[in-house]
C-alpha cells in the first residue's frame, strides 16, 4: 500500500477544497461531496516539511523575520539539480503567491491600456491580473490537433505585433490540461517575444510534477537569449501542498527588470517572508525529493487509471497529460451545453472547474483534480460511471 493511498481528514484544517459551506453554496453539494475544482493535492504534506513547521512553531516568536542565505542556496540547489538551471541569488526574489505575483508584474510592466498576452484556455487568475489592473486582455488559442493543444505561431505573431501589447504571459507545463511543451516549441516562443520586443513572463509552477518518462523544459533552455527580456514564476505550492504559507519566487536575471520589480514590490509593500514558509521551503528543496519523485508517480498512476475508468463512457474523451494532477475532460458529446453538464455533476456530488472558467476556448470542457488517494479517486470515478448510466444523451432531454 503505497503511503499516498491514506485518507485524511482534510476538513479539520479548514481546508476550503473540503468546505461543506462553499460545496453547498458554489455546487449544491451534499456533506458527502468528493471536491474535484480546487487544484491543491489530498495527501499530508511531507513528513520532513511537517516536522520543520513544527520545529519553528516551536520557537515562541512569529513577528517579522528576514529572508536567510539558506533560502537562496537551497533554491540555487533545487533547480540545478532538478531542472539544470544555473540560477545566481541576486535574480532570486521571493514573493507571496504566483497570483499576486502577476499582479505585480503586470503593474510593474505594463501601463493602463497596454495589452497582455495569453493563449487560451487559461488559468483564470492570468486574465484577472490584466484586468483588475485596467490592461487590455489580447488572447491566441491554442490549436488542438489529435486532441492535444498546440501553439498557433502565426497567431501569436500576428498579436504581438500590435503595437500595444507589452507583455506575453507563458504557462509551463499548460493549465489546464498538463501539456509539457517541447524545446523547439518554446524556441519559437521565445524568438516571437524577442523579435516583437515583448516581455516574457514563464509560469512555471507545475513543473515540479512532470510525469515519468517526459522531460520538462524551461523557456530559458529552449531560447537562452530570451533570459535578459523575461521572467521566471517558480514555487513549491503545487508539488508540495503549500498554497496556504503563500510563498514563490520569480527569477530575473536583467538587472534593469529586477529593479523595476523591486519597486513595485516596494509599493505593494512586500516585506517580511511568512515565518514557516521559508522553512516549509528548505525542507521541501532539501529532504523531499523521495517523497516528490513518489508522489508524482502515484498522480500519473492516478491519470491512467482515470484515463482507462473513463472508456466506458464514449462520450467523454481524455486529453492526454504530461504533468500536473488535472485532468482536461471533452465532453462536448455528452453535454449540449454547460448547464447540462453542472447538472451531472451535481448527480454525481462532485465538484468541478467547468470550461468557461478558463478564460475562452473551454467551453464543452471539464478539469477534474485527481491529487487524492486513488480509494478516493475510485468512489469519484464509480458516482461518475453511475450517473451516466441514467443519463440522458443529447437530444434525449426531458
Amino acid at each position: 500500500m503505497s503511503q499516498f493511498d491514506r485518507l485524511f481528514d482534510r476538513k479539520a484544517g479548514n481546508a476550503r477544497k473540503w468546505a461543506d459551506q462553499v460545496l453547498a453554496e458554489k455546487f449544491g453539494l451534499t456533506a458527502n461531496a468528493i471536491p474535484m475544482d480546487l487544484a491543491d493535492l489530498d495527501f499530508p504534506v511531507a513528513p520532513p516539511i511537517h516536522q520543520a513547521i513544527m520545529t519553528r512553531a516551536a520557537v515562541p516568536d512569529y513577528s517579522y523575520t528576514y529572508i536567510p542565505e539558506a533560502f537562496y542556496e537551497t533554491v540555487i540547489a533545487w533547480n540545478a539539480r532538478r531542472f539544470g538551471l544555473q540560477l545566481e541569488k541576486d535574480w532570486i526574489k521571493l514573493s507571496y503567491g504566483t497570483v499576486p505575483t502577476l499582479h505585480y508584474l503586470v503593474q510593474a510592466f505594463t501601463e493602463q491600456n497596454e495589452a497582455v498576452l495569453i493563449n487560451t484556455p487559461a488559468y483564470d487568475p492570468f486574465a484577472e491580473a490584466v484586468r483588475n489592473n485596467h490592461r487590455q486582455l489580447v488572447t491566441s488559442p491554442l490549436m488542438l490537433v489529435d486532441n492535444r493543444y498546440e501553439f498557433d505561431f502565426a497567431d501569436m505573431a500576428a498579436k504581438m505585433q500590435q503595437p500595444d501589447v507589452k507583455m506575453f504571459i507563458l504557462c509551463s507545463p499548460q493549465n489546464p490540461s498538463g501539456r509539457v511543451w517541447t524545446a523547439e516549441e518554446l524556441a519559437r516562443v521565445g524568438e516571437l517575444c524577442r523579435q516583437h520586443q515583448v516581455l516574457l513572463i514563464s509560469d512555471e509552477i507545475h513543473r515540479d510534477i512532470v510525469y515519468p518518462g517526459v522531460t520538462f523544459t524551461s523557456i530559458w533552455q529552449a531560447c537562452p537569449a530570451i533570459q535578459s527580456q523575461s521572467i521566471l514564476c517558480l514555487s513549491p505550492n503545487k508539488a508540495f501542498n503549500l498554497g496556504g504559507l503563500k510563498t514563490s519566487y520569480v527569477v530575473i536575471p536583467d538587472p534593469a527588470i529586477r529593479a523595476r520589480l523591486s519597486a513595485q514590490f516596494a509599493a505593494n509593500s512586500i516585506t517580511s517572508p511568512n515565518s514557516f514558509a521559508v522553512p516549509a521551503l528548505i525542507a521541501a528543496y532539501t529532504d523531499c525529493d523521495a517523497w516528490l519523485d513518489e508522489m508524482v508517480a502515484y498522480i500519473a498512476a492516478n491519470f491512467a487509471y482515470l484515463a482507462n475508468r473513463l472508456q466506458v463512457i464514449p462520450e467523454i474523451q481524455v486529453m492526454p497529460s504530461d504533468s500536473g494532477f488535472l485532468a482536461w475532460l471533452d465532453t462536448h458529446r455528452l453535454f449540449s451545453d454547460e448547464t447540462a453538464m453542472k447538472r451531472f455533476f451535481t448527480a454525481t456530488d462532485l465538484s468541478c472547474v467547468v470550461g468557461s472558467y478558463f478564460v475562452a476556448d473551454g467551453e464543452g470542457f471539464v478539469r477534474l483534480n485527481i491529487g487524492m488517494p486513488r480509494p478516493l479517486l475510485k468512489e469519484a470515478l464509480d458516482r461518475i460511471v453511475a450517473t451516466y448510466a441514467t443519463w440522458p444523451r443529447i437530444g434525449q432531454e426531458a
